[in-house]
């Protein structure tokens, strides 16, 4: 009734959603509280009637607000989680979705078509072959690289550098993500050069700076993409081998010697094996991977810590 009075929604325009819709939390031990969206109707040509609840595509989630109030000491999932305290000092977390909203302003279907993205989808068709729309699995592809790309053109920006660990570990998995789909997509020379310039292009009027750091953007994309695309085609070779492997013996698990072996000799991300596999309707003993890894992590540990031999002759 105070929201009714205040707000002057109908009632009947509010819906009480579980825990898995309306709990905010960060996914382990730390801050969490219930939360309230503001969805918008885009009409009936987009779904059914009903709200959220029936239709979320008809019906697109702009705006949240989380009343953090919780200390949560343990997260099993989105339904399932112990509070062990109330937060010592509340507060309200607010944000509208920036591109979400830009999606209603400019009357397309979702925010991989606005403005600052359709750009980067289009030179990523131009570059591969793929036209957009004309099936759901290189659309799924195409918003990958669109999103992906300017992702990795933001976070070289910033700083950051691919590499093993931390952040450098998030860039470098997101940038080969986008290479392979490239691939996947029909471009089968590089195409980072073009994806990041496609990127700054449509970014720079809003971030001024990336003009400042276009070249080191694209050296460190072009020797990433480079070193990545000769992994790849080593690689997906062994891979197709233990792929028809498995099939012939009517299996449907790729062993942990397999994925190990092409991590350790090839150099093959295991990341991307669980990926690939996944497309290919299979698997992976990833129980028996991590052994062999740790197994691997065990013996180099003990090969460091053995004392160094004098050489020969010195006094």
């Amino acid at each position: 009734d105070i929201w009714h009075r205040t707000v002057g929604l109908p009632l009947d325009r509010i819906q009480r959603r579980s825990a898995k819709d309306n709990y905010w939390s960060m996914g382990v031990p730390g801050p969490g509280g219930p939360c309230s969206e503001i969805y918008y109707d885009r009409g009936p040509e987009h779904g059914i009637e009903g709200g959220p609840e029936a239709d979320e595509d008809r019906y697109l989630e702009v705006w949240n607000l989380v009343f953090m109030q919780d200390e949560l000491s343990a997260v099993r999932s989105k339904m399932d989680f112990d509070i062990r305290q109330p937060l010592p000092a509340k507060n309200i977390d607010t944000g509208m979705g920036l591109e979400r909203m830009a999606t209603i302003l400019q009357g397309v279907d979702n925010l991989y078509e606005i403005d600052t993205t359709r750009g980067i989808l289009d030179r990523a068709c131009e570059l591969s072959g793929a036209r957009y729309g004309a099936n759901e699995r290189d659309d799924v592809a195409l918003r990958v690289v669109a999103d992906h790309a300017r992702t990795c053109v933001f976070l070289i920006g910033d700083g950051v550098i691919p590499g093993n660990e931390g952040r450098g570990y998030v860039l470098r998995r997101i940038m080969r993500r986008t290479i392979r789909m490239m691939r996947l997509l029909g471009a089968h020379e590089p195409t980072m050069l073009d994806l990041v310039d496609a990127s700054v292009l449509t970014m720079a009027p809003q971030y001024p700076e990336l003009n400042d750091e276009v070249g080191r953007i694209r050296q460190i994309a072009v020797g990433e993409e480079a070193a990545f695309l000769q992994t790849l085609r080593t690689g997906t070779t062994i891979f197709d081998t233990a792929v028809a492997g498995v099939r012939s013996t009517g299996g449907s698990q790729l062993s942990g010697d397999e994925a190990f072996a092409l991590h350790d000799t090839y150099g093959f991300p295991f990341d991307l094996t669980l990926e690939m596999a996944s497309e290919q309707g299979l698997s992976v003993d990833e129980d028996g991977f991590r052994r062999l890894m740790q197994q691997q992590r065990a013996r180099q540990a003990s090969r460091a810590a053995r004392p160094s031999r004098p050489a020969a002759g010195c006094l």
